[in-house]
């Protein structure tokens, strides 16, 4: 690397300006450094096209995330990178063309800025006590690695029902912090896989409040989404990212 190459690097990462964005469940502004190019070509190319892709969306949206900012990622949940995603996008183009309309991002942040009350919650169904609270998007990426390593390799089509069920098992366990069964105790934060398998062996009925609470979180996040005064709402997906 030439002395002129690295000063002019450097120039350039001196010149970033940050962004903001809002937290709804913290109700307050955090800083970090907008999408660099490569990072929007990241978002565009990577993400594979399958029944995985949010999967493989979010985590490249987490590893840019950490890359940009020094916020302790444990503060920021999934509802969080909602916001960011629309912060990033607003960036780098405020003008977003929906079924034919043309809305502003900055509109749809504007309206989001109202706090959202998520709490932990316990539920007790049988002989199972549940501790659930939204996760981190360090949890949420960690889970999502788990379940794409155990198919990219894979026919999707020949393995559908195994993914199928496995996306509702694993989204499951991003939610769980830990459960009790009868005297026993199990600690989720630390033992993802083993959690899973125990997840597997429950009777389905068992997790309905489970899922209702999970459903409250999501619609949240939603949302976010929702553009004013429409009944559309925007899909975070790559395609959010291609600004022509």
């Amino acid at each position: 690397m030439s002395e002129d190459f690295k000063n002019i690097l450097d120039e350039v990462k001196g010149l970033k300006k940050k962004i903001k964005f809002y937290s709804p469940t913290k109700d307050k502004d955090y800083e970090l450094e907008p999408l660099t190019l490569k990072q929007q070509k990241d978002i565009l190319e990577k993400t594979m096209s399958s029944n995985l892709s949010v999967l493989f969306f979010n985590n490249i949206l987490y590893n840019i995330i950490k890359e940009n900012t020094s916020i302790d990622l444990t503060e920021l949940d999934t509802i969080d990178r909602v916001s960011i995603a629309l912060s990033f996008r607003e960036r780098i183009n405020n003008e977003y063309e929906i079924n034919g309309k043309e809305v502003l991002i900055s509109d749809i942040i504007e309206k989001n800025r109202q706090k959202h009350t998520t709490k932990p919650k316990t539920i007790t169904v049988d002989n199972y006590k549940f501790y659930l609270k939204p996760p981190n998007i360090i949890k949420d990426n960690d889970i999502n690695k788990i379940l794409i390593n155990k198919y990219k390799n894979k026919d999707e089509e020949k393995y559908m029902n195994s993914l199928i069920s496995d996306l509702y098992v694993y989204e499951l366990s991003k939610f769980i912090v830990k459960m009790d069964i009868n005297d026993h105790e199990f600690d989720f934060e630390n033992n993802i896989n083993d959690g899973i398998s125990i997840l597997k062996e429950i009777d389905s009925s068992v997790f309905k409040k489970v899922f209702e609470y999970i459903s409250e979180i999501r619609d949240i996040e939603f949302k976010l989404t929702e553009i004013p005064d429409t009944k559309d709402s925007i899909s975070l997906t790559p395609d959010f990212f291609i600004v022509q």
